[in-house]
């Protein structure tokens, strides 16, 4: 049967597997593959280096934390520069990890952190909602961008500066 066809039925097994790799529908041996897959989170998280997790950019401590991942990267590190013109010091942590997300040394650096932003190019800040969820720790400050299109420096910096002046929880930022 095709998708969509009128009167088709599909059926499947589901995707568990037994130790020899043979598909099965079995209780016991779902929760036995389920807790085999979470111990192997746990040994993620023992096992991956600090570094592959995190990075902090710029000084232990700052006047501004910045918040980001992924390609966001490189705009925050050029906005870092032009802030710090102004007589800021900024630094800025960068998520390298998702999964399993290394809450207890981000939540020591936000904790420590004077003032933050989150810089996400999404409409929903879920690396912010990530951040409550495993830390506790809500950022002081979002910085979104959602056209579609990446993040500038200069929208960082605008986006920073107008979070800061007028005390938004949350800028939307486009140069469109």
């Amino acid at each position: 049967t095709l998708p969509g066809m009128p009167g088709g039925i599909f059926s499947t097994t589901s995707d568990e597997h037994d130790p020899q790799g043979h598909i099965t529908e079995g209780i016991e041996n779902r929760i036995a593959m389920m807790r085999k897959r979470m111990a192997k989170l746990q040994t993620a998280a023992r096992e991956i280096p600090a570094a592959s997790k995190f990075t902090m950019h710029g000084p232990r401590q700052a006047d501004l934390t910045l918040v980001g991942w992924g390609a966001t990267k490189g705009a925050i590190l050029d906005a870092m520069n032009e802030l710090e013109l102004d007589g800021r010091s900024v630094n800025f942590l960068q998520i390298r990890l998702m999964r399993p997300f290394p809450a207890d040394a981000v939540a020591a650096i936000l904790r420590n952190a004077r003032l933050t932003v989150l810089i996400e190019n999404n409409y929903s800040a879920q690396l912010g909602a990530l951040i409550a969820e495993q830390t506790g720790v809500a950022l002081d400050h979002h910085v979104l961008k959602y056209d579609g299109r990446p993040f500038s420096r200069n929208e960082i910096v605008e986006g920073v500066l107008a979070a800061l002046s007028e005390q938004k929880k949350e800028v939307m930022v486009s140069h469109a």
